[in-house]
């Protein structure tokens, strides 16, 4: 295993000092590589999807930073050369390839179950181990979160913990998004991890089906549908329904936008813009997922604006399952207001949602199946109704240099909001910026 892990660096060393020819002349000065964008390195309460998102994807810069500075006058890295595509290609499957997937894993497992096992918590559920493995192509891949529970647990909380690794992805891709729009370029380096992020439901709900009726314990898909169908009883959702709806994730102009990037850098070396719709002086893109919560799949309508550097998102969700409607909206503004080297932002979100079943039901649910004649929980009780919010403001500091730092402060009240509590909460996320 070792050895494999040479591949990339004895690669990338070898290549370094190849000579590769240039099909134009060399320019005065190398050309950038790759546009700027704001990173940012931060903690929030409980390590949520958004700011371990955002650690993950500061780390990933640095590493492209790196490298940009140890090859930037290298031919290989923008000649249209045979030998510099070829290059380019083993760089993107040796070296970016496995970086992004396990930031994928990390994302799914830390952040994802962990976050949401490390919300739930009091005295219900504890993570024992994570388990990473050697990511592809130098191994199999893949990730676990083992964990412990009480007789307190509840099928809400397992349906919760089951779906928060695919909660968690949706949000990394997310904010891969708003970077890329910042930029104004889409970074060919990340767009496995984003097309991972972006698919890594759809491809979960597609495993199980692959799978029949094989072993299929500690399959987060597998997990979520069980404990569902045992929660509501009106109506069950199958393996097949969920792998159906779940293509809506194809409505998505980004993933096509980077698989062009990811052959125009092999053609290249060159990112790819990112076209948008002009709307009264904005540039945007409509775009279509689904996503999951405690009772039942819900979809986005999304929509990305960009005005000049500064990406705005909002978007419409709904669902309905086991005779419970579901609706949410909500925007996220980085930038409304500029005064000097400050700016400020906000975060809105709204829902009318089923009330999350904390309490125990009438029996443990282990090993139960649904039925509709003696539910866990009573019909009164899985169709009881909750409206709620959550609302943060963004303050920014940037100084006359690269740097500086971000305070996102509110809170919300009880319901779900991916990627934060379950209950009713303040959200408070401090991060330092660096654009590069």
């Amino acid at each position: 295993m070792r050895r494999y892990l040479l591949i990339p660096f004895l690669t990338a060393s070898v290549l370094h000092g190849t000579d590769i020819p240039v099909l134009y002349q060399f320019p005065p000065e190398p050309p950038q590589l790759f546009a700027d964008s704001t990173y940012q390195l931060g903690w929030d309460i409980n390590m949520s999807p958004y700011a371990g998102g955002e650690d993950l994807l500061f780390g990933l810069r640095c590493i492209e930073r790196a490298e940009g500075y140890l090859l930037a006058n290298n031919p290989a890295c923008f000649s249209k050369s045979l030998p510099a595509r070829i290059w380019r290609l083993s760089e993107l499957v040796t070296i970016w390839l496995p970086l992004n997937y396990l930031a994928i894993v990390a994302e799914h497992e830390v952040f994802g179950h962990g976050y949401r096992i490390r919300d739930i918590n009091h005295g219900r559920v504890k993570v024992g181990e994570y388990e990473i493995g050697v990511p592809i192509p130098y191994g199999s891949g893949g990730g676990a979160t083992y964990y412990s529970i009480s007789e307190q647990f509840t099928s809400s909380n397992a349906t919760a913990v089951a779906m928060a690794g695919v909660e968690s992805t949706a949000i990394l891709a997310q904010l891969t998004k708003l970077k890329w729009l910042e930029s104004g370029k889409v970074d060919p380096r990340q767009t496995v991890l984003y097309i991972l992020g972006q698919f890594d439901l759809p491809l979960y709900v597609g495993d199980l089906k692959t799978r029949g009726n094989a072993d299929l314990d500690g399959h987060d898909m597998n997990d979520y549908i069980k404990t569902l169908n045992v929660t509501y009883t009106n109506s069950r959702l199958e393996v097949s329904t969920l792998n159906q709806l779940s293509l809506i994730n194809f409505a998505d102009a980004f993933t096509y936008y980077s698989i062009y990037a990811w052959i125009r850098y092999v053609a290249s070396g060159n990112e790819a813009s990112i076209p948008m719709i002009p709307v009264w002086g904005y540039g945007w893109l409509p775009g279509a997922r689904m996503g999951l919560t405690p009772f039942g799949p819900e979809y986005f309508a999304e929509n990305y604006l960009l005005k000049g550097k500064i990406p705005y998102y909002f978007y419409l969700k709904g669902g309905n399952h086991s005779d419970n409607t579901y609706l949410g909206v909500g925007f996220f503004a980085p930038t409304i207001w500029i005064f000097g080297g400050w700016s400020f932002g906000a975060r809105f979100d709204a829902w009318y949602q089923p009330k999350y079943l904390e309490e125990q039901g009438s029996e443990s649910f282990y090993n139960l199946e649904p039925n509709p004649s003696n539910p866990l929980y009573s019909y009164s009780e899985q169709h009881k109704k909750i409206s709620g919010a959550g609302a943060t403001i963004l303050i920014t500091y940037k100084s006359k240099g690269r740097s500086g730092g971000q305070l996102e402060i509110g809170g919300k009240s009880q319901g779900f909001l991916p990627g934060n509590a379950l209950r009713a909460a303040p959200i408070a996320r401090v991060y330092y910026n660096l654009l590069f």
